[in-house]
């Protein structure tokens, strides 16, 4: 039987190619199928699906495939083979041992179903190669099995019965019904219309009763009983063969309907068969120029398909209606000039106020937008002597004195100095002595900070000092000895030092020349355990710097 099946599927197949050629000038909107392989049985026997026994029945068949979509073939099946099992077990039947059993059945189905496409476009192209395929089916379905039980076949006749037979009971069913089938598979396209195709399906009949193993008396006197018990008989296929597509207009891959225009959209779809050129990459579902965003402008002419626009912007959107598209528009939001990408200018200055540094006041366009007042190529807004032409490397400043301190760090730009004292004249130390002594004479009341009027001669030489030098700062500074809360003492230092500064403001020192600061006994200069020591801790001093 299995050498018929190999001989049935190979004039199949020679009939297939030989057919294929003939028709090799119009593949595509439908198909013939050929193919043959290996039949698995699963039951209540047992199971031999994936090849978990070794197989040893074959079968084939023949498909016709009908194009419906980039996704769906309708799919006519038919197929044919053989399919069977043994089984070991141990029963005691009527004083008979029947220790194994097995059935073999003719088998022929016809499905009508569908697959469904994986090369669609939206998985794989629907050019590829490569198309893979789920199917699934209704099915009718015919069996003839011949089902036996009893000994072991190779042991049987070493045990002939008290009656001198084999022990051995036979019985046949033919049976017919309705079945699902589904399945996988996959095609690989040797030319525009031949390609190899393997596909495994597995037919799931609604009945339990032509493999035997239904619980049916074995007696051959009595007929099968139809039932189900335990789980519907069922058979796989797994199958090679090849296809060849037939038909209008297929390509490199699965079938391509007839595109007259080439846009995408088969003529049995396309309501603009003609379309131009121009707009064939560019069309609807039905093979029309598109217009996808509804702007009027078709997405050939349109720079922006996607978001609604005008016809003068191309398709494109201005949101500011400064007559630069958004696309292209630095400012979408800012009313703006052409020129400037969209963008507005405040100052004139022909740069927009995006890039300009300075956007209320004209510059130029090496300082980034910015003024500079006095042509020394450091911008107003960086340049720290914005009046003087000056040196980059020094905020825009020159050395007006020559000292080789620039003005924007120089505290006497127009006096000589030195760096250590700041670009001004060194204060000479007699200067320095002299402020000193004048502050030692500095007293106040007892326990509070109005100064005593013997010590205004004292502060008058500070006034006299602070006018001298008008460039000079000094810091006064309050100490006290410890008697007390150290807390009080500092309140009362920083006092003192107050009073000294507002003396000498009343008397024409501007106050930012001045820094009062009070210590209380936290700085001691003498040993507070003696009165001389205590005394001379209770004092204020005059520090001058620059």
């Amino acid at each position: 039987m299995m050498k018929n099946y190999i001989k049935a599927s190979l004039i199949a197949t020679a009939t297939f190619l030989s057919f294929g050629n003939g028709m090799a000038q119009s593949p595509g909107t439908h198909g013939i199928e050929v193919h043959g392989g290996i039949r698995e049985y699963i039951g209540d026997m047992g199971s031999s699906l994936m090849f978990a026994r070794a197989p040893k029945y074959q079968g084939g068949g023949l498909a016709f495939t009908y194009y419906i979509s980039p996704s769906i073939d309708a799919v006519a099946n038919i197929s044919f083979g053989e399919v069977g099992f043994s089984q070991n077990i141990d029963s005691f039947v009527k004083e008979r041992d029947i220790v194994w059993r097995s059935f073999r059945a003719q088998t022929g189905d016809f499905t009508l179903g569908a697959r469904y496409k994986l090369n669609n476009n939206v998985i794989l192209s629907e050019d590829s190669k490569f198309a893979p395929y789920l199917y699934g089916g209704l099915t009718g379905y015919y069996v003839h099995s011949t089902i036996k039980w009893g000994p072991h076949p190779y042991t049987a006749a070493n045990r002939p019965d008290q009656w001198g037979n084999e022990h051995l009971v036979q019985n046949s069913i033919t049976d017919m019904g309705a079945a699902v089938q589904g399945g996988l598979g996959f095609k690989l396209y040797l030319t525009e219309a031949l390609a190899l195709n393997w596909s495994y399906t597995l037919t799931y009949t609604f009945n339990d009763r032509w493999d035997g193993a239904n619980e049916a008396d074995p007696n051959p006197d009595k007929p099968l009983v139809h039932k189900l018990y335990r789980s519907n008989d069922a058979w796989g296929f797994h199958a090679i063969g090849l296809s060849y597509a037939l038909g209008e207009g297929m390509g490199s891959g699965p079938k391509k309907m007839k595109d007259s225009d080439e846009d995408g959209v088969p003529n049995k779809y396309d309501k603009c068969k003609d379309t131009d050129p121009k707009y064939r990459k560019f069309v609807d579902n039905v093979g029309c120029p598109a217009d996808s965003d509804g702007d009027g402008v078709l997405d050939a002419d349109d720079e922006c398909p996607d978001v609604k626009g005008t016809l003068e912007m191309n398709g494109c959107p201005d949101s500011d209606g400064d007559g630069v598209a958004d696309k292209n528009d630095a400012c979408p939001k800012e009313k703006g000039l052409q020129n400037l990408k969209g963008c507005p200018d405040a100052d004139n200055d022909g740069i927009s106020d995006k890039e300009d540094r300075c956007p209320n006041n004209a510059g130029t366009a090496a300082l980034k937008g910015c003024p500079d007042g006095d042509a020394d190529g450091v911008a107003d807004i960086d340049d720290k002597c914005p009046a003087k032409p000056g040196s980059k490397d020094f905020e825009g400043c020159p050395d007006s004195d020559g000292d080789g301190v620039f003005d924007n760090t120089d505290k006497c730009p127009d006096k000589a100095g030195t760096a250590q004292s700041k670009g001004c004249p060194v204060i000479a130390p007699a200067i320095v002595q002299k402020a000193k002594l004048a502050a030692t004479g500095i007293n106040f009341e007892t326990g509070n900070a109005k100064i005593l009027a013997a010590s205004n001669k004292n502060l008058d030489q500070l006034v006299d000092i602070m006018s001298e030098f008008p460039e000079v700062v000094a810091e006064i500074e309050g100490h006290t000895d410890n008697q007390g809360d150290a807390s009080a003492n500092k309140k009362l230092s920083q006092d003192r030092a107050d009073a000294v500064k507002a003396y000498l403001v009343g008397k024409g020192i501007n106050a930012d020349r001045l820094k009062a600061i009070g210590y209380g006994q936290d700085v001691p200069v003498a040993d507070n355990k003696t009165d001389a020591g205590r005394k001379k801790n209770r004092r204020v001093e005059f520090k001058l710097n620059y």
